[in-house]
């Protein structure tokens, strides 16, 4: 499924939402590289928190892409690509620009607040895809289920309301709770932050929705054991892409920024991406 992302002019502009006393708090947190292969795999909890993969069991083996249910608008890789063409497709030919970001990160909050206009602006001239790659890492980190739960949203959002995804995406990035406070915002919270920002509220409801799903566990002996937890409906694929980040870069720090593939040192400078991009297209010709 592909669709028409929202025109820049029609896309709301987002006003400050504790942004200063986010960066406080996580500072040190999200500027420090963090080995994803680590995160998510020691949340407690012998009945499970029924969000995450495997139920916040410990020694969850990470599933790979290839084996569970992806978003109708992800791609193979673990992202979600807009361009020119629509949500869940990536321009033939265009300069990529790929997000690795925590939704519950400050410095991605920063990130889009300061890019993701100039961004869906060159999406919309023509030859850019950006490519938003979600990751539910920092659970581990600072408590709680508040990353892998809206990425989840998200991954519901790309697969059946497309077309409000950078909408919901930038809506929750304004709306991001302080990392201090471990239950982050709750479901009907997000919930409705997506249904202002126009996802349909049959498919918000289904935010919360469950399945018993698979899973294996590490054992002492070495090897591995199967068993059954419920979660969230996307929580196996927001696990399969959270771990194919680790597998895709060295470490990643959030949030991370490829252009055509090269990491991007420093974006902090206003307007120093978007050039970096606008060189990039006009050197195609």
């Amino acid at each position: 499924m592909t669709t028409r992302p929202t025109p820049a002019r029609a896309r709301s502009r987002r006003t400050p939402s504790g942004l200063a006393r986010a960066l406080r708090a996580a500072l040190v947190a999200c500027l420090v590289a963090l080995p994803l292969a680590a995160c998510g795999a020691d949340a407690p909890g012998d009945d499970g928190d029924q969000v995450g993969y495997g139920g916040g069991a410990e020694g969850v083996v990470a599933p790979a892409l290839a084996d569970v249910t992806a978003p109708a608008a992800a791609d193979a890789a673990g992202g979600i690509p807009i361009s020119q063409a629509g949500v869940g497709v990536a321009g033939p030919g265009d300069v990529v620009v790929d997000v690795y970001a925590d939704p519950w990160c400050p410095w991605c909050q920063r990130f889009d607040e300061q890019y993701s206009d100039a961004l869906m602006d060159l999406v919309d001239q023509g030859g850019v895809t950006v490519v938003h790659r979600p990751l539910a890492f920092l659970d581990a980190r600072f408590g709680g289920t508040y990353s892998t739960r809206v990425v989840n949203a998200l991954a519901l959002v790309a697969d059946e309301s497309p077309e409000h995804y950078v909408d919901v995406l930038h809506a929750l990035m304004a709306a991001q709770p302080p990392t201090d406070q471990p239950a982050g915002l709750p479901d009907e919270e997000i919930a409705r932050i997506a249904v202002e920002a126009g996802v349909p509220a049959g498919v918000a409801e289904r935010f919360t929705a469950v399945r018993p799903t698979p899973y294996e566990v590490t054992t002492p002996g070495g090897g591995t054991e199967e068993r059954t937890a419920t979660s969230r409906v996307f929580a196996p694929w927001v696990a399969a892409a959270t771990h194919q980040a680790a597998l895709d870069l060295a470490e990643v720090r959030v949030p991370t920024i490829l252009v055509d593939g090269v990491p991007v040192d420093d974006w902090t400078e206003p307007g120093s991406l978007t050039d970096l991009v606008a060189a990039a297209v006009a050197a195609r010709g």
